[in-house]
């Protein structure tokens, strides 16, 4: 078991255990009066599951089919304790993950949330979610506004949707 978690948590970037152990971290409060949106949708959400308290990652697209740029700012679920967002660069051959605020999503565009990349970073959950489950999260925009998805928990070893 705990080689699976030392596993997925490097398939992370391997910088998932650094910012969990050290909680070097920041959280922000979603809002709770935000509108659904009509322009700004999430699909392909997935989980990668990883036992508790283990943090996991969250994958998923975000298309803007509105006129206007859109910041994805911040993200929470019922599940977690803790949605924060997250990119892993590459620079000499070593991978870093740092919290990241302000993801922007182009007008008439998209931007994929995926290993290797952007993703949302989940922690303190209050029960690992069971393969094949779906979890629901909210994505909070500097639109004021909300899109939410269904995302399906997918074992450790999982590598795309």
């Amino acid at each position: 078991m705990n080689k699976l978690i030392v596993a997925a948590m490097l398939s992370l970037g391997g910088a998932a255990f650094s910012c969990f152990a050290h909680g070097t971290h920041q959280h922000t409060q979603a809002p709770a009066d935000a509108e659904v949106s009509s322009t700004l949708k999430v699909s392909g959400c997935w989980i990668r599951s990883l036992p508790a308290p283990a943090p996991s990652a969250g994958y998923f697209i975000i298309e803007n089919s509105g006129k206007t740029d859109a910041k994805l700012q911040s993200a929470a679920s019922a599940t977690y304790g803790m949605v924060m967002l997250h990119q892993t660069t590459h620079k000499d051959g070593m991978s870093r993950m740092s919290e990241t605020h302000d993801v922007a999503i182009p007008a008439q565009g998209r931007l994929e949330f995926k290993p290797g990349g952007y993703h949302a970073m989940l922690e303190q959950p209050h029960a690992a979610p069971a393969i094949g489950s779906q979890v629901a999260i909210d994505f909070f925009f500097d639109t004021g506004e909300k899109a939410m998805a269904q995302c399906e928990v997918k074992p450790a070893n999982t590598q795309a949707h």
